[in-house]
């Protein structure tokens, strides 16, 4: 909604940042670690080419499995996890 456009973040608002690819965002957010982490996983999964806004549905099978992969690899470790 309208509202929701008005508010900017470094000039950009939601629409805007969506339509970021992940390696625009890992520059864009550098100075928020907990955002750079996250993305950081998905740059070293190879997905820095999509946007963050993008479909999960218009994902490949591949490119869904390394986004389920990059979440796994950004949780914190338990030592509880076996792979």
């Amino acid at each position: 909604n309208r509202e929701t456009l008005e508010i900017r973040y470094k000039g950009k608002n939601i629409s805007d940042v969506l339509g970021l690819s992940v390696d625009e965002a890992y520059r864009f957010f550098t100075n928020i670690p907990k955002i750079k982490r996250k993305l950081q996983t998905l740059v070293d999964v190879g997905l820095g080419y999509i946007k963050l806004g993008q479909p999960a549905t218009t994902l490949s099978g591949g490119e869904a499995q390394r986004v389920k992969l990059s979440t796994e690899l950004s949780k914190v470790a338990t030592g509880k996890t076996f792979y």
